[in-house]
């Protein structure tokens, strides 16, 4: 009898580990999604130098890093766009959410894109690079949270 009980205790224990595994799982499939669309669309933007839409997937803080390097294009980098530009390819290669469920650290890498030079050096074509970039979930959006200009980890 005591047997018969610890073998119907047993898979009850199981079901309800399996069952608490299951509802502890960090982000559901459409936040990803949505952090993915998110991610994409400011770093197509944010590559491609459109500024104005880049700022539309970032948060109010973020505008100053845009504005920021916005400044810093000189006439030669806009002659160098005009003349080379490419559609950049983004590709998301992970991502972690964390913070519970508000901040997802993703890791993308970008292809084919114009990097600009820095003072002195002469704007290039950069094959691929790759960088980890901070999300922050603010009232149901995603939005990118830059806290200085994206750093290739190449």
């Amino acid at each position: 009898m005591f047997f018969d009980n610890f073998k119907l205790m047993k898979y009850y224990l199981l079901s309800i580990i399996l069952l608490l595994l299951n509802s502890c799982q960090l982000y559901n499939d459409n936040d990803t999604e949505v952090i993915d669309k998110a991610l994409s669309k400011w770093a197509e933007a944010y590559f491609n130098y459109d500024y104005s839409k880049a700022i539309e997937y970032m948060t109010p803080e973020s505008e100053k890093w845009i504005r920021f390097a916005a400044s810093n294009i000189t006439q030669q980098d806009i002659d160098f766009l005009n003349k080379h530009q490419k559609d950049v390819k983004v590709e998301i290669v992970d991502r972690y959410i964390m913070n519970g469920d508000t901040t997802c650290s993703a890791r993308i890498r970008v292809s084919d894109y114009v990097q600009l030079g820095f003072v002195g050096q002469e704007s290039q074509i950069t094959d691929q690079s790759e960088y980890q970039i901070t999300l922050t979930k603010r009232n149901g959006k995603w939005l990118v949270k830059m806290e200085g200009q994206p750093q290739s980890e190449k």
